[in-house]
């Protein structure tokens, strides 16, 4: 089903300004642990399987992106104020290459990620979908990084079943759920986003969608406002696909 036909504005073609579905903030992933998660909605088969140690796997690749802005307040005497904003950003690169969601980064004049450990570093964005939502930035980190593990996510089928890793306010936990669809933008795009049947929160977006075996199937980018129990995820394989051109291009 093409996305024209879904009413669905990508908002950041048009700097933001026309925005059907709400594009999330994220707070950090940071401090989370999977063992401490509740899960929602797991099946027997799931709980039963090992799949609460491939997800604590896949957390090793998380990591926060922070954008920070220094302004000066309209007080007497003037005072400096600094503003930041939390997202998370999934390690595809051991060398230090994140994935995050362009709306959480978009016009930062300075962004930081923010391992595991707490160690804070700068970033600098080296590439920007022009399509999808999604950036690429890069850090130099003291230690090769625990990337995470891809799913192909053409092999995807409606109904199957995933794993979400929310982290706002409403929903700090795994969820499970199921693909509710499959959207592109026109017929011959493949699998370009995942519709998921999981009502996700302000904070969630960013967040890995997970399949069986703890690998990343997709980014959780929005959630539709006129459904319940409806989000949408960028499908795995075109964040691949661009990674790997990038490596292929850059010396």
């Amino acid at each position: 089903m093409l996305l024209a036909s879904r009413n669905i504005v990508w908002p950041f073609r048009d700097r933001f300004t026309s925005i059907v579905m709400t594009m999330l903030w994220i707070p950090a992933f940071a401090g989370m642990t999977v063992s401490s998660a509740v899960m929602t909605g797991v099946t027997k088969a799931w709980a039963d399987s090992n799949l609460i140690e491939r997800i604590q796997q896949s957390e090793k690749s998380m990591v926060t992106v922070r954008t920070e802005m220094t302004r000066t307040m309209p007080t007497i005497p003037p005072r400096q104020a600094t503003f930041y904003r939390n997202a998370a950003g999934i390690v595809i690169d051991p060398s230090g290459i994140i994935v995050t969601n362009t709306h959480t980064i978009v016009d930062a004049p300075f962004i930081f990620v923010i391992l595991r450990d707490g160690t804070k570093l700068p970033a600098r964005r080296i590439y920007t979908s022009p399509d999808y939502d999604f950036s690429f930035l890069r850090v130099y980190p003291p230690h090769p990084l625990k990337r995470i593990r891809w799913a192909n996510s053409v092999r995807v089928h409606i109904g199957n079943g995933i794993i979400a890793i929310g982290n706002s306010e409403n929903s700090n936990r795994m969820m499970a759920g199921h693909i509710k669809n499959i959207l592109q933008s026109h017929p011959r795009s493949g699998h370009e986003f995942l519709e998921l049947d999981l009502d996700l929160f302000h904070g969630d977006s960013g967040g890995p969608i997970l399949d069986g075996q703890g690998r990343l199937l997709g980014m959780i980018m929005a959630k539709r406002t006129s459904q319940q129990n409806s989000s949408i995820a960028i499908a795995s394989n075109k964040i691949h696909e661009q990674y790997l051109h990038y490596k292929e291009n850059v010396p």
